[in-house]
């Protein structure tokens, strides 16, 4: 659980601190006037059953977290002033609230001392010194590592004085989950004139985008072949398939059509996949020890359509890679799609495609966007990663809530969101 207060003017600027920094995830803790403004108290994976006290020590490290961060701040004007690091410097804020926990934590563990103890008192001074070294170390390595944001933002900032439409477009894209090394590449391809106003220049990024968005040039239902969905669980694999195959045979008759899924890890993947089977009147068969996936896939030869429902695994599952390698050593040509959810972090959606990545992929498809607030995220791992979009969904209906990719759609959301974000 993280906890963090946040200080505004008024509500409205406080909220907008707390979307910055913790996304539409946050839960307000606590809402309250203070001198010169509002304190907002907001948590990220909260827990309404959990303890109290682990509440009250979140709380307590992030107050400890900003101290540090005053403490850093202050040493990197005395840097920059021509002051030289010096570790015999009288305690700052962090320091003396963590030399009060130690205290506190020594006195705690005190109350049991007696006559016979000695050894262990002469003890505790000693080790509280070895951590006050390591304090210094800590501080001095976190002063360098400022120091080094410092002089990023500062020419960042140089960077905005000579071209500062450039640098809107740049933040705006960064709020919108964008990586910045893929922000950097992009401008530095476009070469915003300095002259241009920020809505033409915004203009210009989007039309860049929709060209660098990659999407399918035809249906698979159209294209037919074999179809893998791969990716963790609880993305809408099997869903997606369900929607697929049910616009499949709307269109082809239910005998061009297969149904396979490699997933023998849990029961309710193949009962969910044999009633769409059930429902649609098309063949389900399952991969396992006694049935091969190269002999499945040769006796279903004569379909126009094979659609594979994969196993859905943590991306550290170590059966992920059987799963992968079953893929991998088929005989068959099998094309891969990984399924991202629109309403995943970025870093999250990165660890998912590098986990996934190495089964070679054709494409993905974009569940939950009825969900996302921002699709500035996933849109941005699949520009940066080259991977061509195949089908968006935004519901539970089959099989209306999914449709081709459309590069021209999928700009427009994602403009969208992000006016609706700076509102």
């Amino acid at each position: 659980m993280r906890v963090k207060r946040f200080f505004g003017a008024d509500s409205r600027q406080a909220m907008r601190l707390v979307r910055e920094e913790l996304g539409a995830d946050a839960v307000i803790i606590s809402n309250r006037k203070v001198e010169n403004g509002v304190e907002i108290v907001c948590a990220l994976d909260y827990d309404e059953q959990a303890p109290a006290q682990d509440f009250a020590a979140a709380l307590r490290q992030a107050d400890q977290g900003d101290a540090l961060q005053q403490e850093l701040d202050a040493a990197r004007q005395r840097i920059l002033s021509g002051a030289k690091f010096d570790p015999q410097v009288a305690e700052n804020a962090f320091q003396r609230k963590a030399r009060m926990r130690q205290i506190g934590q020594l006195t705690h563990g005190a109350t049991g001392l007696g006559i016979d103890d000695e050894d262990d008192r002469y003890s505790a001074p000693a080790a509280q010194t070895s951590r006050g070294d390591d304090q210094a170390i800590r501080a001095m390595q976190s002063e360098i590592q400022s120091l080094r944001e410092l002089i990023k933002e500062q020419l960042r900032e140089q960077d905005a004085l000579r071209n500062p439409t450039e640098a809107l477009v740049r933040n705006r894209l960064l709020n919108a989950g964008f990586n910045e090394a893929y922000i950097k590449k992009l401008l530095k391809l476009m070469g915003l004139s300095a002259d241009l106003d920020a809505r033409a220049a915004w203009s210009q990024v989007l039309d860049r985008l929709k060209m660098e968005l990659q999407t399918l040039d035809e249906e698979l239902i159209d294209k037919g072949g074999i179809v893998a969905l791969v990716g963790p669980t609880g993305v809408g694999k099997t869903t997606t398939l369900g929607k697929l195959a049910a616009r499949f045979v709307m269109k082809y008759g239910a005998d061009e059509l297969a149904l396979v899924t490699t997933d023998c890890y849990r029961i309710a993947a193949y009962e969910q996949l044999r009633t769409f089977g059930r429902i649609l009147e098309v063949t389900v068969r399952v991969v396992d020890e006694n049935n091969p996936l190269d002999l499945t896939l040769k006796s279903l030869r004569n379909k126009r359509l094979v659609m594979i429902d994969t196993a859905g695994l943590n991306v550290r599952d170590p059966n992920l890679q059987k799963q992968m390698a079953l893929l991998n050593t088929s005989q068959a040509r099998i094309r891969r799609f990984i399924v991202l959810p629109a309403t995943s972090q970025a870093r999250v959606l990165n660890d998912t495609y590098e986990a996934y990545r190495e089964a070679g992929l054709n494409g993905c498809v974009l569940t939950k966007m009825d969900e996302a607030v921002n699709i500035g995220e996933v849109l941005g791992l699949v520009l940066e990663k080259r991977l061509p979009v195949g089908y968006i969904t935004n519901g539970q209906k089959i099989p209306e809530d999914v449709r081709l990719a459309s590069a021209t759609s999928l700009l427009g959301r994602f403009a969208r969101d992000v006016e609706k974000s700076e509102e």
